[in-house]
């Protein structure tokens, strides 16, 4: 249960880095602190990856815009909050093994 509610969170904290607008969470809050500037980090990749900049907000995923900051936000919510939880669970995991060698 908790995972599911702190993963949640992890999504929307990503969707609102892609979307560009303010965090209601610190990292920090939502990971162990020895991992955030980390996950930071990937989680800059992965935003960088699912949105594109120009003349408005664009999904890579479904190649579909342009997108106010709050409507791409609303998008990646309502449409693409599976795979950025796939993205997040498996960047996760990468940090993990490697933390663990």
């Amino acid at each position: 249960m908790r995972h599911e509610i702190a993963m949640k969170k992890l999504v929307e904290y990503v969707a609102r880095k892609a979307s560009a607008l303010s965090q209601k969470y610190a990292l920090e809050d939502l990971v162990s602190p020895s991992i955030a500037p980390v996950l930071a980090k990937s989680i800059d990749r992965i935003a960088s990856t699912i949105a594109r900049k120009n003349g408005g907000l664009w999904c890579n995923l479904c190649e579909k815009g342009p997108f106010t900051k709050r409507g791409f936000y609303l998008h990646l919510i309502r449409v693409h909050a599976r795979d950025i939880e796939s993205m997040v669970q498996e960047e996760m995991r990468r940090i993990t093994e490697a933390l663990k060698r």
